[in-house]
């Protein structure tokens, strides 16, 4: 093993999933194809069309991104003090957390996290596979196999 090598998880994280935003293209496209198919009057389409605008705003604007993550260090467990660098509607801020599960899919790795400070809630993000690299995919895949078995 290199110098430069970590047996640590310590990955940024691109804000923006081109795979994500393809399934969110698509699940709207067939939101339209079901409001066509209903025939609906001009004023209704108009109302869908202005609640799924605002619906979108609030999801897009409100919701916190993942800009970096960090495993604890190797003396802790693997569940206990991760680190992540989150983006909120007022500026950027280093979050404490628990790992609560990891569950993975062929595109996504999702992660369910307990915040710790700034303020207690349960925080659920999932990192696209085109959101980081080769490498960091591999190392989060890895993640999820070892604790798809176990239970915190």
């Amino acid at each position: 093993m290199t110098a430069s090598t970590s047996l640590r998880i310590d990955t940024a994280i691109k804000p923006i999933s081109y795979l994500q935003i393809l399934f969110y293209v698509a699940l709207s496209g067939g939101i339209i194809l079901l409001a066509v198919f209903a025939s609906l009057s001009l004023w209704q389409y108009v109302v869908i069309l202005l609640i799924s605008a605002v619906v979108i705003a609030y999801l897009a604007l409100s919701r916190p991104i993942l800009l970096h993550l960090s495993q604890p260090p190797l003396n802790k467990s693997i569940y206990e003090d991760w680190q992540l660098l989150i983006r909120t509607s007022c500026g950027d801020a280093l979050w404490q957390a628990k790992l609560n599960t990891v569950n993975q899919s062929s595109w996504a790795i999702c992660f369910d996290f307990n915040i710790i400070e700034p303020y207690q809630r349960r925080f659920t993000v999932a990192i696209f596979r085109d959101q980081v690299s080769a490498e960091q995919w591999r190392e989060l895949s890895v993640l999820a196999n070892m604790t798809a078995s176990k239970t915190v």
